[in-house]
């Protein structure tokens, strides 16, 4: 819906509003400069006449002399310290105390509240707006700021609340567009113009949560003012570069040159001859606001606490130099830590130390290092245990790289650990180093706690892998920071296939797990043959703990997939393996590449549509009704314009040959099979999902899934690496699905799934190591947006299409059109909600 279309119109009452409003003005005008030459003469003479002996006062800038040649001067005019005690401030000759003494509380008054969206406060919405709702008394309507990449995580949670309130009369809400990536103060100018409402009341990207109950009292039921009026304003100097602090009110009420969210503005200031653009700060609103007051004021800051660090501020100028002073006579400004250049440059970019023993350590992960440094990160190494030879720092050949080595042998580990701290000028953001635990790491780690409360993130890596971190040069600072966070299970399916259950631990326990550690739980059926029992009782896993499942009564392959796991928070992630797959090497990489992007990284490739990551890449679509077909994901996008066709891409279809699942999905799939299957109305619908062959399994956990995956619009990541490189393969061994058949007949079969698995790379070899991770668009995991969308037959689509097929299907299929809760099965399914 565009802009125009929801807030243009009905401003007939507002241009009503704003006449009698202008008259209102007029009037004010006429009494407050009255007002001001009076009261300000009065001033003026008992002022000079206190002060008389105190000429440097009297001679000060900053003092009543510079303050009070006439109503011309400084429009921040403060009272004095004796009148600061009075009813409203005090300052009760000034027109905007005129208006605050004799105003009053409106309770007939529309509100328009508008908040910026952005990657910090997109994930609490519902919980935000939910609580704005509770003021729908005094609230017309709620302007939701978006950016367009956002705009994927904003719907479904106002979908939500519009949902969960049924009947209930609510406020407006309305979700726009912003231009750019972050919601800039001249946006929420415009959308203030186009409001309906008698005030707008502007909040910052915390919302209501740092605000007490005075605050929100002054927000949402303020007096009948003409101007600005909020907890929070900012006093710009005149004879400095422009510095905009924050007041702290010593007094009650105390004019500022203007107002940063959360204020309240009324509407009425906006003129009819405004324009969209106009104004592309809060100062210089604030300027506009002044130029219209006989009293030269932007606004007025209310008592109730002034945050000394706001992000509404936009600071400016020379920053080295001290804020404009103000006397006794004007607010406190208390004492503020303003942003270095060094803390802006690394809004994006990270500060990272790496540490290691040997400088062999660091010419193994040296593709990563160069990689950091070539993406705008900062670097310091420290070698401990060997001097920089000159025959190792010709080895270095890729980039220059900043290397510290220990001064001397005799030097303790504390000594060169304190001492390399220190010459790094302040913490960095992530340390490196090796799992392999000595006295110089635990000294070094040790000393990076004690000397701050933020503790730098430490990310321990296993010297064996460091030869194969060169994708880690593609994480961002979030995904490094985040990088102990996730924590991968994995699960094994197994009944009476030894080889292959042998097959499937030897490559697991050969793979590169990056220092992670993980744990393994192996499913034995209950009709698990002597030969799987032995090689189970002698398992031995070095990564993790072990957990050993055996049924006492036969399950079958659904029972056993859907019982195989169970997450234990939202940051564990199953992944579920049958006894005949075999993985790569660098399965491990792949899976904490996107676990880390798709997850914990930028906010913007965060969805609640991605249900997992499949290891295995897709050689042929199953569910076609006349049955498997080839597939090649690169061809089909050469053909569709896509412009990356070696891109990773998104599909609707399960992997069941060596996938990640991801927790929120796997516990509503959890209980949607169940319910499905146990509920006498549910249990005998079929066809489901149409035209799709799935629908014909009987015994299968993929139909279930396939069926909330499309209701949903659900999609897995899947890889699209050159030659069907895969991180997973399928070695299609007679089971529960695959029949004995004849050698030459079975052979053909298994070509069209048996995959070439990603090996390691030569690290012998002379050139310098790479896994082949990064041979992707742009050498790194995508942006969210620009991944292909592939629906169940392997065609390409888009993610809103699949969603508004799901919405258009489950009506027919379950008997409900309203919109279902996130990650409620029993919702979906049209029953009463568990929560």
């Amino acid at each position: 819906m565009s802009k125009s279309s929801i807030i243009k119109a009905k401003r007939s009452r507002l241009r009503h509003g704003r006449s009698s409003a202008h008259l209102r003005r007029g009037l004010l005008w006429i009494t407050g400069v009255l007002a001001l030459v009076f009261f300000v003469g009065k001033r003026f003479y008992s002022l000079r006449t206190r002060l008389a002996p105190h000429s440097s006062l009297r001679n000060s800038p900053s003092g009543p002399g510079f303050h009070f040649p006439g109503w011309q001067a400084h429009p921040a005019v403060y009272p004095s310290p004796d009148e600061t005690t009075r009813q409203r401030g005090g300052a009760s000759g000034f027109l905007y105390a005129l208006e605050l003494q004799f105003s009053t509380a409106v309770s007939n008054v529309s509100t328009t509240v508008i908040l910026p969206l952005t990657d910090k406060n997109i994930l609490a919405l519902h919980g935000t707006v939910t609580e704005l709702l509770n003021y729908s008394s005094v609230t017309d309507e709620i302007v939701l700021l978006c950016p367009e990449a956002l705009l994927s995580l904003a719907r479904p949670s106002l979908q939500n609340i519009i949902a969960s309130r049924g009947n209930t009369p609510i406020a407006q809400l309305i979700l726009l567009p912003c231009p750019r990536e972050k919601c800039e103060p001249k946006s929420l100018i415009d959308a203030a113009s186009h409001a309906t409402s008698d005030r707008t009341l502007f909040l910052g990207e915390s919302a209501l949560q740092e605000l007490n109950e005075a605050s929100r009292l002054l927000l949402f039921n303020p007096p009948n003012v003409s101007f600005p009026l909020g907890p929070k304003g900012s006093f710009l100097s005149k004879t400095l570069a422009p510095n905009e602090i924050c007041i702290a009110p010593s007094a009650s009420y105390i004019p500022a040159e203007f107002l940063v969210p959360p204020f309240m503005f009324p509407n009425s200031i906006f003129s009819d001859t405004f324009s969209e653009g106009l104004f592309d700060s809060w100062s210089s609103l604030g300027r506009w606001v002044s130029r219209g007051r006989p009293d030269m004021i932007g606004g007025v800051v209310a008592g109730g606490g002034c945050l000394a660090s706001h992000t509404g501020t936009q600071f400016t100028g020379d920053l080295g130099r001290s804020p404009y002073p103000i006397n006794s006579y004007g607010p406190h400004v208390p004492n503020l830590t303003l942003p270095s250049t060094d803390a802006t440059s690394r809004v994006s970019h990270g500060s990272f130390g790496a540490l290691f023993p040997t400088y062999s350590d660091l010419v193994a992960f040296s593709r990563a290092a160069c990689g950091l440094v070539a993406n705008g990160h900062h670097l310091e190494i420290l070698i401990y245990e060997e001097p920089l030879s000159d025959r190792g720092r010709s080895l270095m050949t890729e980039c220059e790289l900043s290397v510290r080595t220990r001064h001397s042998s005799a030097s303790t580990a504390e000594t060169t650990a304190s001492s390399w701290l220190a010459s790094l000028g302040g913490l960095p953001d992530v340390l490196i180093a090796l799992t392999e635990g000595d006295d110089f790491t635990t000294s070094l780690l040790r000393g990076a706690e004690n000397q701050t409360s933020i503790r730098p993130k430490t990310v321990r890596l296993a010297r064996l892998d460091l030869a194969y971190s060169d994708w880690m040069s593609s994480l961002s600072l979030a995904e490094w920071q985040n990088w102990n966070i996730p924590r991968v299970e994995v699960s094994i399916i197994t009944n009476n296939r030894s080889q292959s259950l042998s097959r499937l631990l030897h490559s697991l326990d050969n793979a590169r797990y990056f220092g992670d550690t993980l744990d393994l739980r192996l499913n034995m059926e209950e009709s698990a043959d002597p030969a799987t029992q032995r090689l189970v009782d002698g398992l031995e896993w070095k990564h993790g703990t072990v957990f050993i499942h055996h049924r006492v009564t036969h399950g079958g392959l659904l029972t056993a997939v859907v019982e195989s796991w169970y997450p234990r928070s939202n940051d564990s992630y199953g992944l579920l393996l049958e006894d005949d797959v075999e993985v790569s090497p660098l399965f491990y990489a792949w899976i904490k590449l996107a676990l880390l992007r798709y997850r914990y990284g930028d906010i913007r490739n965060r969805s609640p549509q991605l249900f997992g990551i499949s290891l295995y890449q897709q050689k042929n679509v199953e569910l076609h009704l006349e049955g498997r077909r080839p597939f090649n994901a690169r061809q089909l996008f050469n053909t569709s314009g896509i412009a990356a066709p070696h891109t990773p891409y998104l599909s609707q279809i399960p992997c069941s040959w060596g996938a990640v699942y991801f927790p929120e999905h796997w516990r509503e799939f959890h209980t949607y099979v169940t319910t499905r299957l146990g509920h006498p109305l549910l249990s005998s619908k079929e066809n489901i999902v149409p035209s799709v062959r799935s629908s014909r399994w009987k015994h299968s956990w993929k139909k279930y899934f396939i069926e909330m995956v499309f209701m949903r619009g659900y999609t897995m990541l899947y890889p699209n690496y050159a030659n069907f490189s895969s991180l997973s393969t399928n070695r299609l061994e007679p089971g529960a699905h695959v029949k004995r058949l004849p050698r030459a007949v079975f052979d053909k079969k298994r070509a069209q799934f048996d995959l070439p698995l990603m090996p390691l790379p030569d690290t012998n070899a002379s050139e310098i190591v790479s896994t082949g991770l990064l041979d992707l668009p742009g050498n790194g995991m995508p942006m969210w947006n620009s991944l292909p969308v592939l629906d169940l037959h392997g065609l390409v689509t888009s993610q809103e299409v699949i969603i508004r097929k799901g919405e258009m299907r489950r009506p027919e299929a379950f008997g409900c059109a309203d919109l279902p809760k996130r990650y409620d099965a029993l919702s979906l399914l049209c029953l009463p909600s568990s929560s």
